[in-house]
């Protein structure tokens, strides 16, 4: 799957594809973190990883290519989130273009759900699980 036109403004969004050879759906993924500026910048912190079809002695899936995944968001303009609790795993997320920037949507399996509309979204990746 070729790397998303949509997403080629956004910095770092490359290294995350490059990471897993595809753009991730962040699928039972974990919201670490949110952390809203009024004026400046504001992040969204994310633990992913690739499940394979591998099971271990326990009957688990394998995991591997853990990713913590911060999303540096600027100049928000829209935002409607709901269910933060202590414990936020995502079905699924989603960036898309539009003309005042970029939509992200967080799509919940449990917690934290829904957009933030945003100027400016960058991507920085820390390889392996999240400290702590």
């Amino acid at each position: 799957m070729p790397f998303p036109v949509e997403l080629e403004e956004i910095a770092g969004a490359l290294d995350l594809y490059n990471w897993f050879g595809y753009w991730p759906d962040f699928h039972d993924a974990e919201v670490i973190n949110l952390h809203l500026n009024r004026a400046g910048l504001s992040t969204l912190v994310i633990h992913t990883w690739e499940m394979t079809k591998e099971v271990d002695a326990q009957g688990f899936y394998v995991l591997r290519k853990h990713v913590v995944v911060e999303f540096r968001i600027k100049g928000i303009s829209g935002l409607n989130l709901t269910g933060f609790n202590r414990q936020n795993v995502l079905f699924g997320l989603a960036i898309a273009k539009n003309d005042a920037g970029f939509e992200l949507s967080l799509d919940p399996s449990y917690g934290l759900a829904g957009t933030i509309l945003a100027e400016r979204i960058e991507i920085t990746i820390t390889p392996g699980k999240p400290e702590g």
